[in-house]
């Protein structure tokens, strides 16, 4: 809320000024003084009454804007000056019948946390103990826990739970919030790179864990993971009141240097999903190979009771500040768009990858520029 800017209204700053030393010019239409074009309309100038004294004037334009009938239903279709008509316009007014864009500035107010540590290997056991505490409070309040897994360089991190003993693998679901429509054993698969860091390490029962489907166009393999997402009963992954979404416990994120993340990627028609919509999407074409894939939707990601974006090292330095300090147009950056409804967001950095951000005056309040109108000064 924007407390110190005001705003101007038109029409009452324009009767100020003729109650001052402001003269009003009336103009008319004065033959034309040039040479006519063949096939073009001759241009129309106006003749000012009265001699330029070089004193400010409002210039007023008779009936402009106006029509006698009222409201044309159609406008445009008139020959323009340039020679060429003008196109048609069907608009009914200003909002009426218009197709939203697809991206808003978001509305939600999130628990937003950074967690910064020295070094990458600091950050990597900060993550163990979130997952280790996330598991414990998910498995005592409904006796199990849905933990939800990205690709790239996240699973590698993951490797050390491996060792922890705070984790009840026998009550653990674990799924993957994208995936590459590939063999299990190919190198692009998440599921493959999970199964070697962790997964084939700990007794975790095979059936949770909810791998895409292999061998089927990418349309089917999204539906099918759907509904393997749908059959899990509510007592294990609680459904939200509004609108009905499953609540993961935690979704763990990377960031890619486009600010994707899942696979949402910038001004994707797959990103700007609505909640009321499908839980997960086909991606054809992806612009980061390979082009199919499987992937969460931001409202299904939304809805998690806990998400942490890990990013780490020096090559994620510029995306995090970017995404953290700089408010970009919606849908420019997906990683803005992540802001669990009613649950918690945090950030998983080291000081390489927050080394861009200015920390220290995040807490002063400072007025968007583009949003606000100064007021001005009265003596």
């Amino acid at each position: 809320m924007l407390a110190s800017t005001t705003r101007v209204n038109q029409h009452a700053s324009l009767s100020s000024k003729r109650s001052t030393a402001v003269k009003i010019v009336r103009c008319q239409a004065a033959p034309a003084a040039s040479t006519p074009v063949p096939g073009k309309p001759s241009p129309t100038t106006r003749a000012q009454e009265g001699q330029d004294d070089g004193k400010p004037f409002i210039n007023l334009i008779p009936n402009n804007g106006r029509w006698e009938k009222g409201i044309p239903p159609v406008m445009g279709a008139h020959l323009m000056a340039s020679g060429t008509v003008s196109p048609v316009s069907v608009s009914k007014g200003a909002g009426i019948d218009v197709t939203p864009h697809p991206f808003q500035y978001h509305e939600t107010e999130t628990d937003g946390t950074v967690l910064l540590y020295v070094t990458a290997e600091k950050a990597q056991a900060g993550l163990v103990r979130l997952v280790e505490e996330a598991s414990a409070a998910a498995v005592k309040a409904k006796g199990a826990f849905t933990l939800v897994l990205s690709g790239g360089s996240l699973p590698a991190l993951l490797g050390p739970l491996a060792a922890s003993k705070s984790v009840d693998w026998a009550k653990t679901h674990v799924f993957f919030v994208d995936e590459r429509n590939v063999p299990h054993s190919s190198p692009d698969s998440t599921y493959k790179a999970a199964s070697e860091a962790l997964l084939s390490k700990v007794p975790i029962p095979a059936a949770q864990v909810y791998a895409i489907a292999e061998g089927l166009p990418v349309e089917q393999a999204a539906i099918q993971y759907e509904g393997r997402i749908i059959s899990i009963p509510a007592s294990a992954l609680p459904r939200a009141t509004e609108g009905g979404l499953p609540v993961f416990d935690l979704i763990l994120l990377g960031v890619g240097p486009d600010g994707h993340v899942a696979s949402l990627f910038p001004n994707r028609a797959e990103t700007s999903a609505p909640a009321a919509g499908r839980w997960v999407l086909p991606v054809r074409n992806s612009p980061k190979p390979p082009p199919e894939r499987i992937t969460f939707t931001m409202p299904v990601i939304n809805a998690a009771k806990e998400v942490a974006i890990v990013a780490l090292g020096e090559s994620k330095r510029e995306i995090v500040q970017r995404t953290l300090e700089v408010q970009a147009l919606p849908g420019a950056l997906p990683a803005q768009l992540v802001r669990p409804r009613g649950g918690k967001l945090k950030w998983v950095l080291d000081v390489a990858s927050a080394e861009a951000l200015d920390i220290a005056s995040w807490g002063e309040a400072k007025r968007f520029p583009r949003s606000s109108i100064p007021t001005e000064k009265k003596e």
